[in-house]
Parts: C-alpha cells; sequence; structure tokens
C-alpha cells in the first residue's frame, strides 16, 4: 500500500495506523475486495488540511476519476473539519474503494451528533453537511457504544453518458 506524499515527520502529531483490515477479523483485506487505509490524529486544525492532503495523495492513482475524487476529497474535508472543531480525543480517519465507489469513515470521541442547519443567504457558516449531502451518494452519523461517534459517507463514481 502507498503512503502519501507527505512524510509523517512533516505533520505534527500525526499517527499513522496499519492498514485498515477486512470485516474486523484481524486479517489484511484480501486481493479483490476493499482497499482501505486509516489513520489517526488528534484534534488539532492542522491535521484537517493534511487529512485532505492525505486522501488526494492516497486516492491519486487508484483511478477514481477526477470528479468522484474531488466530490470525495471535498466532502472528506468538511467531515474532518467538523470533527477537529466540534469532536474530541483523537479523531480516525478511514478511506476504502469498493468497485466503483469510495467509503469515508471519520470517527472522534464527542458523543454530540452533528446537526444539519438550514444556512441563511448570508450566513457564512453551517453549510458543511449540507455539501456533504450534495456530493455524497449516501452519509450517516452512527453513535458508537462506548462514546463517540462516526460519520460514514460513500461517493460512487459516476456513469459516463
Amino acid at each position: 500500500m502507498r503512503t502519501p506524499a507527505v512524510a509523517e515527520a512533516e505533520v505534527p502529531g500525526w499517527v499513522p495506523e496499519a492498514p485498515a483490515r477486512a470485516a474486523g477479523d484481524g486479517r489484511p483485506t484480501p486481493p479483490g475486495s476493499a482497499v482501505g487505509i486509516r489513520w489517526q490524529f488528534p484534534a488539532l486544525p492542522v491535521h484537517a488540511r493534511m487529512a485532505r492532503i492525505w486522501l488526494e495523495a492516497w486516492m491519486a492513482d487508484r483511478a477514481l476519476g477526477p470528479d468522484t475524487a474531488y466530490r470525495a476529497a471535498v466532502a472528506f474535508s468538511e467531515v474532518v473539519t467538523n470533527a477537529v472543531l466540534h469532536g474530541s480525543g483523537l479523531i480516525t480517519v478511514t478511506a476504502r474503494i469498493e468497485p466503483g465507489a469510495l467509503e469515508c469513515e471519520v470517527a472522534d470521541g464527542a458523543s454530540g451528533l452533528p446537526v444539519v442547519y438550514e444556512a441563511g443567504d448570508d450566513d457564512e457558516h453551517h453549510r458543511g453537511l449540507s455539501l456533504v449531502d450534495a456530493l455524497t451518494s449516501e452519509w450517516r452519523v452512527a453513535a458508537c457504544p462506548d462514546g463517540g461517534k462516526t460519520v460514514v459517507f460513500t461517493v460512487r463514481a459516476e456513469e459516463p453518458e
């Protein structure tokens, strides 16, 4: 598995984890199934930007197509930024490529679930989750049994016309 172009030593507090595992059974993802990676980092503002750079570098050679990669990167950036600003504890991000789709998870230790606001015309904030909704095929939030939450979204590759 390739690592991002940015070396971990260049990112303060960045703690890469092992590659994502299949079915939670501890075995590596088998060939031909979903390919994934996972990173964990503290909730510091610099990491919101670094997470997007990491995802873009990871997606670069995986033939997702520019539109799919762009939509995924923007949605990922919004969800990670929310975790940094409103979450707590370490943030864990996971990305998996499945046939025709990219699935991302962003988990943090805060128990408060995100809220979709209807932003006014002159409101400069509160548009993040509306943007995630517009850019992704589906998204959801799950409260974790041991505290915290996970936001999961899927971006499907668009069919050529």
